[in-house]
């Protein structure tokens, strides 16, 4: 969308009261004699994509009034003085024309740009056509004056004479000001989607070997998904500019969104021409994390590296990586790396906290934790130090920092609440984190987390009525909640004998959420239970394709055994314990077949809380991501 921000003041809104005040106190202070020297204005440009820092030149006193003012006139102050009060009275009619007069005397840029302001709120766009107009013949250099322009000429209905404004501008850019490239495009994006591109080209024609002006064209057709339009002006710009990276990461984006192949295919030939282009080969690895390519995603993050030791981008998505691999050490080394260059980064200051908590390294995890500023990350930071007491056997200290937390509303509230009642699990506190949840749900009766956990819990405590009333509440708050369905349809067939109405809710699940392993286990399970063993292991050995899971391993080896398969059984429940040695429903599964051949199951003799693990309630090191 197109900021109409004001071109000379920092503040967004009505300044006039301001430029009154800072007039009558240069007349106050100011000898008349002497005119005062116009001070030339840097105006605020947006942040870049770098780390780099632009600094804007300001007057303390207020706006500085051109040389051309004559002699601060009692007329100017007076103009000024009736616009302010018009304005704090909602006469816009009677400010804006105080103000425009105000303009024209004092030629000074920011109460031109102020007028400018109030005649587009206003919807004068003839007025604010002809302010902007003084305003660039004031001061041509100034990109935003062109799109205010622009704006009011396409409010007029004189697009012909907007476009060509917008061409000109970009085509006279340095291509490094892509900020400027995007505010063109997102102007132009506002405008008649059916036509515009067609309107674009056929006045872009006199600049058409502009690579500039193509780019634009380039953004308008991307953001309106465009696809014809898209390809051939993107193949048009890299054609007039072959090296520029800003089209080429447009094009590699859009790629991504097709077809893998040929983006590899893109990305690989462009870096063997271009490789010190570190943005294209930083969205390049991006692309090949998203399609789980993390090993071609970390060569080409480590290229960068190599070239560029100090690259945060580089830095922090490598790190993440290592952290996804479980390569903790070299996660570290990396995130404490960018955190050398960037302390000020709380994200990075969890993400190392963290990775200290999984090695035990408890004082070094409250180090860095007890340095989050108040802010996004805040809340985190402290659920985060309560379960550093609670680990290091202080589970009251882990309580009473959690009951401590100043919360802003329901969402953040119902977070802590879901950390007590986990560390009070942790540590086989069933009772109190029933009551923890209980009186959330006192309080926020239709929280789905809180529900959705007590229920979890409920089954865990044997308490299926409670289960089966949240889960049934939730379904009926959240009626496409794939997981409420899963836990109440597998606590069905897992305690009860009402077979028909689980395998009913868990085909829902399925429906709404495909393919999800746990699901998959849970429409194992059923099967299972309804003696359909043959489907049960179907089902079962796709959700532990999916998932490398410990109890979706204690199922399917269940079902096999009970199959007559022992040998298989035995090699599958061998492979959960790798993957998770210490955990009960695997163990308690191997012990029971291990003293027993046969494979006949009793319903509620396995004490399985894979519901519970279905969905954790705290949120992982990769679910606190940007």
């Amino acid at each position: 969308m197109f900021h109409q921000s004001n071109l000379y003041f920092e503040s967004s809104g009505k300044a006039i009261h301001g430029i009154v005040l800072a007039g009558l106190i240069l007349v106050l202070t100011a000898c008349q004699s002497q005119p005062r020297q116009e001070t030339e204005e840097i105006s605020p440009e947006p942040a870049s994509t770098t780390h780099s820092k632009s600094v804007s030149q300001t007057t303390p006193e207020g706006p500085t009034l051109s040389n051309d003012l004559p002699g601060l006139s009692p007329n100017l102050l007076y103009d000024l003085l009736v616009a302010s009060i018009a304005s704090q009275r909602n006469d816009e009619t009677t400010a804006l024309e105080s103000l425009s007069r105000a303009a024209y005397q004092s030629r000074d840029k920011r109460i031109i740009a102020e007028a400018i302001q109030l005649a587009m709120q206003t919807e004068n766009y003839q007025q604010a056509t002809e302010l902007a107009r003084l305003l660039n013949s004031i001061d041509p250099d100034n990109y935003r004056v062109i799109l205010f322009l622009a704006k009011a000429q396409f409010e007029l209905g004189e697009s012909e004479h907007a476009l060509t404004l917008l061409i000109e501008l970009a085509s006279r850019q340095d291509k490094d000001r892509l900020y400027v490239f995007h505010e063109i495009a997102s102007l132009l994006s506002e405008q008649d989607k059916d036509n515009i591109l067609d309107m674009y080209f056929a006045q872009m024609d006199p600049h058409k070997d502009s690579p500039q002006a193509n780019m634009v064209g380039t953004l308008v057709a991307f953001r309106l998904e465009d696809p014809d339009y898209f390809i051939r002006s993107v193949e048009t710009t890299l054609e007039l500019s072959p090296g520029w990276e800003a089209p080429a990461i447009l094009k590699l984006t859009y790629l991504s969104g097709k077809d893998i192949d040929l983006t590899r295919s893109y990305a690989n030939t462009y870096l063997e021409k271009y490789p010190e282009q570190e943005r294209f080969r930083l969205q390049y690895a991006r692309t090949l994390i998203q399609s789980e390519s993390y090993d071609d995603a970390l060569n080409q993050l480590d290229t960068i590296l190599a070239v560029n030791a100090d690259s945060l981008d580089a830095l922090f998505s490598s790190g993440l990586l290592f952290i996804d691999r479980n390569d903790l050490d070299s996660a570290r080394f990396r995130l404490e790396r960018y955190f050398a260059l960037d302390s000020q980064n709380d994200q990075v200051r969890l993400y190392l906290a963290d990775i200290e908590i999984s090695d035990n390294n408890y004082s070094e995890a409250a180090r860095y934790l007890y340095g989050v500023a108040p802010g996004r990350f805040y809340l985190e930071a402290q659920i985060k130090l309560a379960q550093v007491f609670a680990e290091q056997g202080d589970l009251e200290a882990g309580i009473r920092h959690l009951e401590q937390i100043e919360t802003a509303d329901e969402e953040e509230r119902s977070r802590v609440l879901l950390e007590q009642d986990f560390l009070f699990r942790r540590f086989d506190m069933l009772d109190k984190a029933k009551e923890t949840l209980d009186a959330g749900l006192e309080r926020f009766p239709e929280n789905p987390d809180l529900l959705y956990n007590r229920g979890l819990l409920a089954a865990q405590m044997e308490l299926l009525e409670l289960h089966e009333k949240d889960m049934r509440k939730l379904i009926q708050i959240q009626p496409e909640n794939a997981h409420a369905y899963n836990a109440l349809g597998y606590t069905l067939a897992d305690k009860t004998q009402r077979l028909d109405e689980a395998m009913e809710l868990i085909t829902r699940a399925n429906e709404l959420l495909p393919d999800n392993p746990f699901i998959l286990d849970s429409m194992g399970w059923v099967h299972y239970r309804l003696g359909n063993n043959a489907e049960a292991i179907r089902f079962l050995k796709l959700a532990l394709d999916g998932r490398q899971d410990a109890e979706i391993a204690a199922h399917l080896g269940e079902v096999l055994w009970a199959s007559g398969e022992q040998e298989e059984a035995r090699s599958i429940w061998e492979q959960g314990t790798q993957w998770a040695p210490d955990n009960n429903i695997l163990k308690e599964t191997i012990d029971r077949h291990s003293n027993t051949q046969s494979g006949f199951y009793e319903p509620g003799k396995v004490q399985t809380f894979a519901i519970i693990h279905k969905l954790p309630q705290r949120r992982s090191i990769r679910e606190i991501r940007i």
